[in-house]
């Protein structure tokens, strides 16, 4: 994280600024290792990964898949997937990446990335719908509010008692996008008709990802195909 805010300063004044959004590169090596190569060409600020580093949460991938996105020329941030979370996933991801909910800022925008494999962590507490709010409360009007989780909220496998919950918190706070992953394909879509954006990421086989422009209080995305 301290690479993100050394590039506060560089793009303080700066009209606009990218980043790139991947998910579920699970074991999909080889293209994740041309993933990145087509990223370093590329000017981004950081990458944003939805989600599904692994396929089975096994101690080697992780580190195999990490030694991937570590080639990339920019830093790169996680959220939990819910092929993360098997076994003991969800202890090794915390030893290497950190919290399953976490935040950071930069420059005029908060990203929120939020846990919602709550199947595989067998917990109906998950997603944490409180600490989301408090999250976004805590962020000054002026801001613009991101929200990345791997499980979009209307999944089969989402916990479906909180959908609404998270739809009107995302419609109340005016959250800029939401980013997704666990489908492996784009998709782009007002979702509940409210102004928000939920986009989601192909996979790493589908050859996919998204690169996010953002201006001012506005974003726009454009699927790139690698």
């Amino acid at each position: 994280m301290a690479k993100i805010k050394a590039l506060e300063s560089y793009y303080a004044d700066k009209p606009s600024f990218q980043f790139a959004f991947i998910s579920d590169t699970q074991g999909f090596f080889a293209e994740t290792e041309d993933l990145v190569q087509d990223i370093n060409r590329r000017n981004v600020a950081f990458v944003l990964h939805g989600g599904d580093l692994t396929n089975y949460a096994f101690t080697d991938e992780f580190e195999r898949m990490h030694r991937a996105l570590a080639k990339l020329q920019a830093p790169y941030v996680t959220v939990i997937g819910n092929h993360d979370c098997l076994g003991d996933g969800a202890k090794i991801y915390r030893n290497m990446y950190g919290p399953l909910n976490h935040t950071f800022t930069f420059n005029q925008n908060k990203f929120i990335f939020l846990n919602t494999n709550f199947l595989e962590l067998n917990s109906d507490a998950v997603p944490d719908t409180n600490w989301l709010e408090e999250e976004l409360e805590s962020a000054p009007e002026n801001i613009n509010k991101i929200v990345v989780s791997h499980v979009p909220p209307n999944d089969a496998v989402a916990n479906k008692e909180k959908e609404q919950a998270i739809a009107e918190l995302l419609r109340q706070h005016k959250v800029l996008l939401a980013l997704n992953g666990h489908i492996h394909r784009y998709r782009a879509e007002q979702t509940y008709d409210d102004g928000v954006w939920y986009v989601s990421s192909a996979s790493a086989d589908k050859r996919g990802y998204v690169m996010v422009t953002v201006t001012g209080d506005k974003a726009s995305f454009e699927n790139i195909d690698f």
